[in-house]
C-alpha cells in the first residue's frame, strides 16, 4: 500500500458519505447539499492528486489500477442515481441519461469478466482518452447539478455522447482481446 492508494481507498469512503448527504438534502437544508459538494469535490481532488502522486513517485500498482476506476464508478453513479431521489435540485438530468451512464459501466465490468472467463487473465480496463473525459464530465455535471448552475443540462448532453462513444470504444478494445490481440 502506498500513499496514492490510501488517497483512493479515502474515495471509496467518501461513496457513501457523499450519497447520504445529497439524498438527505431538502429545501430549507441547504447544508447538506452543500457538505454533500464539499464531499463530493474532496473526492475529485484526492483522485486527481492519487493519479498526479501515483505517476509522479513512481508508484503506480496493479492495486491501484484496479482500485483506481472502481472508486471512480462507485462516486459518480452514487451522484447520478442519487440526484434521481433528489426533487429539490432545479436542474436533473433525465433518466435516459443515468441509465446511459449506468449500463456503459454495467457493460465495460461484463466485460471483463467474460474476458477473464476466456482469458484465464485479469486485465485492469485501460482508461482512454474518450473514458477520462466522460470521466471529467460526468465529475463536472455533477458539480454543476450541485451548484444549481444551468449549465449543468448542456454538460450532462455532452456527457451522454461522451459516455457512449467511449463504452463503444471499450466494447471495441474487449472485444479485441477475445480475438487475442493486446488491448
Amino acid at each position: 500500500m502506498n500513499l496514492p492508494n490510501y488517497l483512493t481507498l479515502l474515495r471509496i469512503v467518501l461513496v457513501p458519505v457523499f450519497f447520504t448527504l445529497l439524498v438527505t438534502y431538502q429545501t430549507g437544508t441547504e447544508f447538506h447539499r452543500l457538505a454533500a459538494l464539499a464531499v463530493f469535490l474532496l473526492a475529485v481532488l484526492s483522485d486527481a492528486l492519487d493519479g498526479v502522486l501515483a505517476r509522479m513517485t513512481q508508484q503506480r500498482t496493479e492495486l491501484g489500477a484496479f482500485l483506481d476506476p472502481l472508486a471512480d464508478k462507485l462516486l459518480l453513479l452514487s451522484g447520478y442515481i442519487g440526484i434521481l431521489f433528489v426533487a429539490r435540485l432545479p436542474h436533473h438530468p433525465p433518466l435516459w441519461i443515468t441509465v446511459t451512464i449506468v449500463f456503459r459501466d454495467l457493460v465495460i465490468v461484463a466485460g471483463m469478466a467474460v474476458i477473464f472467463l476466456v482469458t484465464r487473465k485479469v486485465r485492469a480496463v485501460e482508461p482512454n482518452l474518450a473514458g477520462k473525459a466522460t470521466t471529467v464530465l460526468q465529475m463536472a455535471g455533477l458539480v454543476a447539478i450541485l451548484c444549481k448552475h444551468p449549465a449543468s443540462v448542456a454538460l450532462w448532453n455532452l456527457t451522454a455522447v461522451l459516455t457512449l462513444l467511449s463504452g463503444g470504444l471499450y466494447v471495441r478494445r474487449g472485444i479485441r482481446a477475445l480475438a487475442g490481440d493486446s488491448i
